[in-house]
């Protein structure tokens, strides 16, 4: 009997697209016209749900206030911040290749689904992928690990098979509250500080195909050192 290959699940910012650029934009935006300033470097926010950040910036605020916050964020963002995103060289190969081979592939990102679906479609590379899971206002939870397990359980993902495949700390938390292995991308937003709790490294786009093909013992960690991989 041939071997099932796993099920790949795809963060978005930072692993597929760079949306940097959109993001923090946003950002400065509605900072400067709240006359908010001295919050240091602003790349921390990338990953985190909204809500989480707007927590961070507004410790004493109502949640009127932070709700506020998010709603001129998303504004920004629907505006102009989500067309500020570009493809990551050689991503929509290694798409294209996985997709190709059979691997089921999604999308678990703490960015809005109707964002990331837009973005996705922009970039033509939506198709690739049996399901798009982003957050939504209505839910109860904005945890990553939740809306990960969402879709280990709606689709029937045989957690010991499945990788979640991200670049920041955010994604390896999530997976292992859901008892995956996560593969993380060094042309993200991570540090090595955050790469060296994941399961497996990759440098490019190339790389992550290997990995997931690969058996255990012949996988790459870590730039370019070999393990296996419980």
């Amino acid at each position: 009997m041939a071997e099932r290959l796993p099920s790949l699940i795809f963060d978005l910012d930072g692993t597929l697209t760079d949306s940097k650029p959109g993001i923090l934009g946003c950002l400065r935006e509605v900072l400067v016209a709240r006359k908010m300033h001295d919050h240091g470097s602003l790349d921390r926010f990338i990953g985190p749900p909204v809500e989480q950040w707007v927590a961070e910036l507004l410790p004493n605020g109502s949640e009127e206030e932070r709700v506020e916050l998010a709603r001129e964020y998303r504004a920004c963002y629907d505006r102009v911040g989500w067309s500020n995103n570009s493809v990551y060289p050689g991503v929509d190969e290694m798409l294209k290749q996985l997709h190709g081979d059979g691997f089921s592939l999604y999308v678990c990102t703490s960015k809005h689904e109707h964002f990331a679906v837009r973005i996705l479609e922009k970039f033509g590379i939506a198709g690739y992928f049996t399901a798009i899971y982003g957050d939504k206002i209505e839910y109860e939870s904005h945890s990553k690990a939740d809306l990960l397990a969402g879709i280990l359980n709606e689709h029937a993902i045989d957690r010991g098979l499945a990788w979640m495949v991200g670049d920041r700390s955010f994604d390896i938390e999530a997976a292992r509250a859901n008892n995956l292995r996560c593969l993380v991308v060094e042309w993200g937003y991570g540090t090595p500080e955050e790469w060296a709790l994941a399961d497996a490294v990759a440098v490019t786009p190339a790389d992550v195909i290997s990995l997931v093909a690969s058996p255990p013992a012949a996988r790459r960690v870590n730039s370019g050192e070999s393990a296996a991989i419980a």
